[in-house]
């Protein structure tokens, strides 16, 4: 007996085109009384019908265009051409330290500055302190000096402060969600950088002198 392919049987289920002469023979072919190809039409068959279950859960893209205005009206824009070359946290930790809560590290590269941070968690659970450094990829001097940081939640500023003759900072907050660090002149030609699953809002800061 001459069975159907999957892909006949997937085009059948899903009244895809198939020629008149094809379906009735197909139908005849299922009225035969052929086990296996009638466990394959109920198994597309199944297939078909949780596929249409499924779009059913697709939110109308009005909401969606709302929702992502919603966002977009508190969260900045992470800054385009920024690389992020290390994060400690996705480098495995010796047995020795694993468990424990370390500082974490990150490294970021534009196409102006290099940027180190480094996370430090204080003796209570909430505060932590954000230690930095901006140094210029181009130019006469490494360091950049005098550079605008500015410590957001969302897009409220929430502490700022300027890189020493080092080009060195250095903020201590609370915890707060949705924080970024924005460095540079001002907000809207700043460097937004992300800072993943960290949880912390700034209370006070200092320059490094």
């Amino acid at each position: 007996m001459k069975h159907f392919s999957e892909a006949l049987w997937a085009d059948f289920v899903r009244d895809s085109v198939l020629s008149p002469s094809t379906r009735i023979a197909m139908q005849q072919h299922i009225h035969s009384g052929c086990e296996k190809c009638t466990a394959t039409l109920q198994i597309w068959k199944s297939v078909v019908a949780i596929a249409r279950v499924e779009s059913a859960f697709t939110p109308p893209d009005d909401i969606v265009r709302v929702a992502k205005s919603q966002i977009a009206a508190v969260v900045p824009e992470v800054s385009s051409g920024i690389r992020l070359l290390f994060d400690s946290n996705l480098q495995p930790l010796t047995a020795g330290v694993r468990g424990s809560v370390s500082a974490r590290q990150f490294l970021y590269e534009t196409d102006d500055y290099c940027i180190d941070l480094r996370l430090e968690p204080r003796r209570d659970a909430d505060r932590a302190c954000l230690i930095g450094q901006v140094l210029n990829r181009a130019g006469k001097g490494r360091v950049a000096q005098g550079v605008a940081v500015r410590l957001q939640e969302g897009k409220s500023r929430v502490a700022e402060t300027k890189t020493n003759q080092f080009g060195e900072f250095q903020i201590e907050f609370d915890a707060a969600k949705d924080l970024c660090v924005s460095i540079g002149a001002d907000e809207e030609n700043g460097i937004v950088l992300p800072l993943y699953e960290v949880h912390f809002k700034p209370v006070k800061h200092r320059n490094l002198d």
